[in-house]
């Protein structure tokens, strides 16, 4: 008994040391002794019109950007639609970067997982971004600033996972920063998925098999949204989805809200499999954001040790 009892102590007192090292080990710095080159992680209206490899005129662009006021579809559809996702993109690019309420559901390895809700800080030039997660579980943060830290983003779980990995830092598109998400945090925000949006609509400009159709509907919440609807006939290789739902905010144009869905498997032929939903709400473009939001070390945020 007696040597059971001082076995059981060492065990006590041992493991916890060993879990106490590693999770020091583990844990990235919050200090950020390099600064290097930036990698240019967000994209300038002048970048977006030449996403894709062709040259649009901006301002011809924004001054005819007009929503039909009746539903309208294909090729005129098509030409529509790419003036005014230019025109939004050059709203963009007048804008430093914005807080927003940032909602998210995806498909991975083939099971999709629950709507998440995330608070969401963005700077544009140079490009930086902050999230909250806010459900279904609260905690986890994450931080990413082009040029700083060596590049990685900077991330902490929620719950017990933190006490043995209370921090990493990591690139953003490292296998373990992909693991719960399809996508870097480099390429969220409003400015590349309206670069990604122009960039196929330009695609389908030269393909009769694609079809656009273009709307006016009400959003979940009762909002009035702009609606365009794609759809592909078959698979292709520069084709990732088989249909594409995007909703914009009738005042600036700006994509806020778009469905993403997979071809059909044999097994389910005919059915479109949601890949991945994300939305914009409550985006706020007259703030002041600075280099505190996107610090680790900022009080408000959770990114120390316990």
């Amino acid at each position: 008994k007696r040597r059971f009892a001082s076995r059981l102590w060492l065990l006590l007192v041992i493991f916890p040391l060993i879990v106490a090292v590693l999770s020091w080990l583990l844990t990235a710095p919050l200090n950020d002794a390099s600064k290097p080159k930036s990698v240019g992680a967000g994209l300038s209206a002048v970048q977006i019109k030449e996403h894709g490899g062709k040259q649009v005129d901006l301002e011809k662009a924004k001054a005819s950007a007009e929503w039909p006021l009746v539903r309208l579809e294909g090729r005129a559809a098509k030409l529509v639609l790419l003036d005014v996702l230019v025109a939004a993109a050059e709203r963009l690019d007048r804008v430093d970067g914005y807080t927003a309420t940032f909602h998210k559901q995806e498909r991975i390895k083939g099971r999709l997982g629950p709507p998440q809700t995330l608070s969401m800080k963005l700077r544009h030039h140079p490009f930086a971004i902050y999230f909250k997660f806010l459900s279904p579980v609260e905690g986890k943060e994450v931080v990413y600033a082009d040029g700083q830290r060596g590049n990685k983003m900077i991330a902490h779980s929620a719950g017990a996972a933190r006490f043995l990995v209370p921090r990493l830092a990591l690139p953003p598109d490292h296998p373990i920063a992909l693991a719960d998400s399809r996508h870097a945090v480099t390429d969220a925000g409003i400015v590349n998925l309206t670069a990604r949006l122009i960039h196929y609509r330009q695609l389908d400009l030269d393909d009769p098999m694609a079809t656009t159709v273009l709307d006016r509907v009400k959003d979940a919440r009762g909002q009035s949204r702009l609606r365009s609807i794609h759809a592909h006939p078959h698979p292709q290789p520069d084709r990732p989805f088989a249909r594409v739902e995007v909703l914009y905010d009738p005042h600036t144009f700006f994509p806020v809200d778009i469905r993403n869905f997979d071809w059909p498997q044999d097994e389910n032929a005919g059915d479109l499999l949601l890949a991945e939903h994300y939305a914009y709400e409550n985006i706020q473009t007259n703030v002041t954001l600075g280099p505190l939001d996107f610090d680790p070390s900022n009080p408000e945020y959770q990114f120390q040790r316990y």
